[in-house]
């Protein structure tokens, strides 16, 4: 006799509440970055610049914030070239040199969905760093092929079927290990993209396609 296990019911209130948490992590452990280059730089340009990126910052966290409770939830479209220096913005100090981007003007002003593509970049990044190899290099593609634009995140490693998993599944997690890149997933569809990720360079690298149309 088979045994079918009943699959355990999603609580929509836990699951907005652990979308949140992770997604307010790197913004607001880069804000507190921000804020304490702040404190030690008196004055000058290099001040007015940091206080702009936190601002910037704070502004996300304060979409994920109103997003969860359903206030301000239209997002208009914006173009890429607007929403990649927050995501390229919380890229760790000491990694950021290890990181290259490269994208056509054609990709930087593409029209996007501001929140869920911010979200998808720091999310990818992120998990490129983290489980790429140690000070190998990260690049972030961006063209536009076939009107929809291309965005590849590429690092360093191995394959992992963890990763192929977590962007097929279609319930989150249960813990923390993977609820990044199912994050992912449902803002590329919301959106009408696509995402996949795949072995590169004879399975020495590993690359996150994903691809969006035009947001009106």
């Amino acid at each position: 006799m088979r045994v079918i296990r009943r699959r355990d019911r999603i609580d929509p209130a836990a699951l907005m509440l652990r979308t949140m948490c992770h997604e307010l992590r790197p913004p607001m452990a880069t804000l507190a970055s921000l804020i304490q280059a702040l404190a030690d730089q008196p004055s000058g340009e290099r001040r007015a610049e940091l206080a702009e990126m936190a601002v910037a910052h704070a502004a996300h966290a304060r979409a994920v914030l109103e997003q969860a409770s359903a206030v301000g939830a239209t997002d208009h479209a914006q173009p890429l070239c607007h929403v990649l220096p927050l995501a390229l913005g919380t890229v760790p100090a000491d990694a950021s040199a290890d990181l290259r981007a490269d994208l056509s003007p054609a990709a930087l002003a593409w029209p996007v969905h501001a929140r869920h593509t911010r979200q998808v970049l720091i999310n990818l990044l992120g998990n490129a760093f983290r489980h790429g190899v140690p000070g190998g290099p990260v690049r972030l593609l961006g063209n536009v092929r076939g009107r929809r634009l291309r965005l590849v995140v590429a690092n360093a490693g191995r394959f992992s079927r963890d990763l192929g998993a977590a962007l097929r599944r279609p319930d989150p997690p249960p813990g923390e290990k993977g609820l990044g890149l199912w994050v992912v997933r449902q803002a590329v569809a919301a959106n009408g993209g696509t995402v996949r990720a795949r072995a590169c360079h004879r399975g020495r690298a590993v690359e996150v396609e994903v691809r969006l149309p035009a947001l009106k």
